[in-house]
């Protein structure tokens, strides 16, 4: 379980996402649904806003890396003890969410 909540760290301190684009789009929140651990939640939700801000091919170049770490985390939200060990990842990062 070490391993994986170290893995999942890693991911989620390199790949970030995108938020609404210029054309409407719903957010990867809402397309994809919750995580399921608060902590993980609220982090998507301040990472959204947060990348709300940045110019386009920002949010766009960071797309897919934050798709694979929302479907990391969801995976391991699904396995046994999985959702101890995400509220500790999530808390820590969402910490060190930038701010605008």
């Amino acid at each position: 379980m070490r391993s994986l909540t170290v893995a999942l760290v890693a991911v989620s301190l390199s790949m970030f996402g995108c938020n609404k684009g210029s054309d409407g789009e719903a957010t990867a929140a809402e397309s994809e649904g919750a995580i399921g651990v608060a902590e993980c939640d609220a982090y998507v939700k301040k990472m959204e806003a947060f990348l709300d801000g940045l110019p386009e091919e920002a949010r766009a170049a960071r797309e897919p890396g934050f798709k694979a770490m929302r479907q990391a985390w969801r995976d391991a939200a699904q396995a046994p003890g999985g959702k101890e060990g995400l509220a500790a990842t999530c808390k820590e990062n969402l910490a060190n969410v930038p701010s605008k």
